[in-house]
């Protein structure tokens, strides 16, 4: 167990990493802590100024002058709103002031003096907001790491003030004794000039991790597909990230269908949120990399970002781009064995018709993909080059993927094909209701009477199975299927219930020509859906050896 205020330790010790030494203090009981750290340490110059409006402005004037970040500090109570006129002033003439408050360790519903709500402030005095916990755990210190993290370099990267809130440990340590920790990591802020990095790429095996992204000009697929190539290097992806450069590798692939060795020494990482949950072993022991050209922090899989840079991801490659073809042999290794999987004979569930509809998709056409199961099915199976995927992985909720689509297709003459799950689709199938619809809309549901994915995760159906289907995975709504609703707002609907039909049919959805829009009901059962993933998941094994069960659990419990 933690028994000192590790908290402000770690603070304290990353401030002095990042080179941060101008330090304007208020005198208080609740950043006590913080004052007896600072004031005799010889890489702060500290400033005691007993009005915190005062004080906070004396900052604004030391980081104008300087140019330097700047820490301002005070206890509880009202202290804090004193600071907000000059955080004001700070934040329109983009001044990187820290201001670290402090609060009493409490339970707000608790009558406590000296405890107030610091979870919400105007939009116009800070860039960024945080609330670092008591450390009580290594999950608190890992916490605290990547926050204060986060806000230092937001402070570097945008030159804008921001706000480190402390919840304050019960038990204070002996300050005369303290030694700042020194197991953390500090994020190496780039925005320009950083060619000479070249030698740390040299005869590495690199991966590029794609996320979720919008569409890649010419100039930005070139940049990266030649900064691959220069490198042999693996540009990991799910059909979300639509890169349709070199040496692009399907994590599905990889991760789940194949034993090769796909842990790069590198991981640059690019774009959103990515709906591939197997990418996390792409990540182990890496050292990571992230492009970010908004130079907002973020990391994936909870990896330690040795590097941010903050500018254009086709910058990033052109300048980084080797002279010389690299030795190593990483993407090669790869692809090969990617190019070994062999799709095994299905049954009729959502993996069988992500395999026909991969096959027969028009080029040039647009995918919408319901989260989970749909995205999770597609991303085993190359789709043409020119097909541009989407899924709704921003919030990864099933709210509104039908009309996401449908916006898609009022918007574009290309044809718009959606797959999507029974609950995902009518959670939103009032949409089939608007008027503008076009002709260019292709809906195919797999409706397997439920919310599937809850019946596929292992942790739930070992202990549980039908059990699942009461309340968890909601079987057994919308009985009548989808054909009179499909028909009631002018589509045409088809449909299917047996392996047999379901090539022929997938063709017809995805060629033939219509008048109207199309919505295509294919039926199919939990026991082949079971099936299904499971032959598709050579290393299914994987995810039942996980030791820490109880957080994959709560992970899954939060995402319906």
């Amino acid at each position: 167990m933690y028994v000192d205020d590790h908290t402000t330790l770690y603070l304290v010790a990353m401030l002095k990493a990042y080179g941060i030494k101008y330090i304007v203090s208020s005198p208080g009981t609740q950043n006590a802590g913080f004052n007896l750290c600072v004031q005799e340490d010889k890489d702060f110059k500290c400033f005691s100024v007993v009005d915190e409006r005062s004080a906070a402005y004396v900052a604004t004037g030391l980081a104008f002058e300087t140019g330097e970040p700047v820490v301002i500090t005070c206890t509880g109570a009202t202290a804090s709103r004193n600071y907000l006129s000059a955080l004001t002033e700070a934040f329109y003439r983009k001044l990187p002031i820290i201001a670290i408050t402090y609060t009493h360790y409490s339970n707000k519903f608790n009558l406590e003096p000296q405890t107030l709500d610091r979870s919400v402030s105007q939009n116009d005095v800070k860039a960024l907001s945080i609330e670092l916990p008591v450390i009580d755990s290594d999950a608190d210190k890992n916490k605290c790491i990547s926050y204060i993290n986060a806000a230092l370099t937001k402070a570097f990267a945008m030159h804008m003030p921001i706000h480190i809130n402390v919840v304050n440990s019960p038990k204070l340590m002996s300050f005369t004794t303290h030694k700042l920790p020194q197991d953390f990591w500090i994020t190496k802020l780039y925005k320009d000039n950083f060619g000479s990095l070249k030698n740390e790429l040299n005869n590495k095996k690199i991966g590029i991790f794609v996320g979720e992204h919008k569409n890649f000009s010419t100039m930005e697929e070139k940049a990266l597909s030649d900064f691959a190539q220069s490198y042999n290097a693996a540009v990991f992806c799910d059909h979300t990230s639509n890169y349709h450069g070199s040496n692009k590798i399907l994590i599905s692939q990889i991760v789940e269908q194949t034993d090769a060795d796909f842990i790069p020494d590198i991981m640059i990482d690019m774009g959103g949120i990515s709906g591939e949950y197997s990418s996390g072993k792409l990540f182990k022991k890496v050292n990571y990399w992230r492009i970010s050209p908004d130079g907002e922090f973020h990391s994936r899989c909870g990896r330690p970002v040795s590097k941010l840079f903050a500018c254009k991801e086709e910058d990033f490659f052109s300048s980084l781009k080797a002279e010389h073809s690299s030795s190593t042999v990483f993407y090669n290794k790869l692809d090969a064995a990617c190019k070994k999987i062999k799709t095994p004979e299905l049954p009729l569930c959502n993996a069988l018709v992500c395999q026909y509809l991969s096959q027969y998709i028009p080029e040039n056409s647009s995918l919408h993909l319901g989260i989970l199961n749909s995205l999770r099915n597609m991303n085993f199976f190359q789709l043409p080059n020119n097909i541009n995927v989407v899924c709704n992985v921003g919030g990864f909720g099933i709210d509104g993927p039908v009309s996401s689509a449908i916006g898609q297709s009022l918007a574009s003459d290309k044809k718009v094909f959606a797959l999507f799950g029974d609950l995902a689709f009518f959670y939103d199938m009032n949409a089939l209701g608007i008027r503008e619809i076009k002709n260019n809309l292709r809906i195919l549901v797999v409706n397997n009477n439920r919310g599937e994915e809850f019946r596929l995760n292992p942790l739930l159906e070992g202990p549980f199975k039908e059990k699942t289907d009461v309340l968890v995975a909601a079987a057994g709504h919308n009985k009548g299927g989808i054909k009179g609703w499909a028909e009631a707002c002018s589509f045409h609907y088809m449909t299917v219930s047996s392996k047999d039909m379901l090539e022929e049919k997938i063709k017809e959805f995805c060629t033939k020509s219509y008048d109207k829009p199309v919505l295509f009901e294919v039926y199919t059962t939990n026991e082949d859906e079971q099936k299904g993933l499971s032959l598709m998941r050579s290393k299914d094994k994987q995810i039942k050896n996980n030791s820490s069960k109880s957080s994959l659990l709560k992970k899954i419990i939060g995402k319906r």
